[in-house]
C-alpha cells in the first residue's frame, strides 16, 4: 500500500510543477544547465556550448584533453565524456577489447564505450546531480582526467 502512496505523491508533484520528475530533482540541489555553466566558469574554464552540454579544455601534465559535461535528459545525472579517438573496429583484437572491458572494472563508475555510428571510443563518467559545487566537480574531473591518462595503455593502441 505504501508504494501506491509514493506514486500518487510523485504524480501530484509532477502535476504541481507542470513537468517531469526531473524538475523536482533540480529543486533538491541539482544544477540546471545555466547553473552548470556558472559552476564550470567559477572553476576557471571557458566552456563552449554544444548541442548537449558544454565542452571544456583541461591541461594536465603534458596532456591537453577535451571533456564534455552534459546533464541527462531527466536532469538527475551529470555526465563527463572524453573522446579518445576513432577506432578501426575490424582491426581491434579480442584481447584488446577484453583489456578494455577488464579496465572498466578498475575505473568504475567511469567506463569505456564505443559509439557504433561514429566508431569513436569514449571514456564516460556519470555523477548524481546533487550538491554540484565547484569543489566537488573539480575533484571528480581530476579523477576522470587521471583515468583517461592512466588507461592510455589500453585504449591508445586502438585509436587514431
Amino acid at each position: 500500500m505504501r508504494g501506491k502512496g509514493i506514486g500518487w505523491a510523485a504524480a501530484l508533484l509532477c502535476a504541481t510543477l507542470g513537468g517531469a520528475p526531473a524538475m523536482a530533482q533540480s529543486v533538491a540541489g541539482g544544477v540546471s544547465e545555466t547553473a552548470l555553466r556558472s559552476v564550470i566558469e567559477s572553476m576557471g574554464f571557458a566552456p563552449t556550448k554544444l548541442n548537449k552540454g558544454f565542452l571544456i579544455k583541461v591541461t594536465r601534465d603534458k596532456w591537453t584533453l577535451y571533456v564534455q559535461l552534459v546533464l541527462s535528459d531527466d536532469g538527475t545525472k551529470l555526465g563527463m565524456n572524453a573522446n579518445l579517438g576513432e577506432v578501426n573496429v575490424d582491426a581491434v583484437t579480442a584481447v584488446q577489447w577484453r583489456n578494455i572491458l577488464v579496465e572498466n572494472g578498475d575505473i568504475d563508475p567511469s567506463q569505456f564505450f564505443l559509439n557504433a555510428d561514429t566508431k569513436k571510443l569514449y571514456l564516460h563518467r556519470a555523477l548524481d546531480n546533487r550538491n554540484m559545487t565547484p569543489q566537488y566537480l573539480a575533484s571528480q574531473l581530476d579523477i576522470f582526467m587521471g583515468q583517461v591518462i592512466s588507461t592510455e595503455k589500453v585504449w591508445g593502441g586502438i585509436t587514431h
